[in-house]
């Protein structure tokens, strides 16, 4: 009777302990798109984003560079482009 008890709730352990490192590990990956984020700017072919300052990434105002009011984005992971405009939680 212990062994057959024991031969099923050990596989419904695993799955459980499984869900719960997938979730926790997604819970990370989320909370890290809050972060602040280095915001780019789209100069030219030859340098197509240059770093200009950070941003929150907290949905409201559009985060632009406090040199010239221009908007800036997300580098992607190829390191090449930068196609995701950022954002911030204050205007300035």
């Amino acid at each position: 009777m212990r062994t057959t008890i024991l031969n099923l709730v050990t596989p419904v352990a695993v799955i459980v302990m499984g869900l719960a490192g997938a979730l926790s590990t997604n819970a990370e990956k989320n909370s890290g798109e809050l972060a602040p984020v280095r915001g780019y700017k789209k100069i030219v072919a030859q340098v197509p984003c240059q770093f200009v300052q950070m941003c929150d990434n907290l949905p409201g105002y559009v985060c632009k560079s406090s040199i010239d009011e221009s908007p800036l984005y997300r580098l992607n992971t190829t390191e090449t482009d930068c196609p995701n405009q950022l954002f911030r939680s204050t205007e300035h």
